[in-house]
């Protein structure tokens, strides 16, 4: 049986991601994703019509940067288990184009989420992700009262 660096394979996958990120997620760049990710990567975060693989990662990137500028993903805290790196994660973005019916408004907010990744040789292999999108619309207002934002899924007090 062959011993494994527990705290060595965490690091060098805390470290992968970090510069996928740095190199493909912030800058909205797909040049460099196949060096990351394997070819035939699963998203789960993915709709169920998306392309597979890199394809739907192209897809997705494409959609997002076109509405939202990502500045930072800033890690709050990492665990480890197996082949799986899990991390909640705050994403920090500016409204750079239309999202959810909402044109642009050159706001800056954060989000929180959750991402885990299944690393197979080296790379990425599957990705789940949970993120809490529904805060943008009342976030991009102001207000917290955007029609379809989160503050509008419970009755307000009298």
């Amino acid at each position: 049986m062959t011993s494994v660096d527990i705290s060595a394979e965490k690091e060098r996958y805390t470290n992968h991601v970090a510069e996928f990120r740095r190199r493909v997620f912030v800058p909205g760049s797909l040049d460099d994703v196949r060096e990351f990710v394997h070819d035939d990567v699963v998203d789960h975060f993915a709709p169920d019509d998306d392309p597979g693989g890199v394809a739907g990662f192209a897809k997705r990137f494409s959609s997002a940067k076109a509405a939202l500028k990502a500045h930072e993903i800033e890690v709050v805290a990492s665990s480890y288990d197996g082949d799986v790196l899990f991390q909640a994660i705050l994403l920090k973005f500016e409204h750079t184009g239309e999202f959810m019916g909402m044109k642009a408004t050159g706001k800056r907010f954060a989000i929180g989420g959750m991402d885990a990744f299944r690393f197979r040789d080296g790379k990425i292999a599957e990705h789940w992700g949970v993120y809490d999108v529904s805060k943008i619309p009342d976030l991009l207002v102001g207000t917290g009262e955007s029609p379809g934002g989160w503050s509008t899924m419970w009755p307000k007090p009298e």
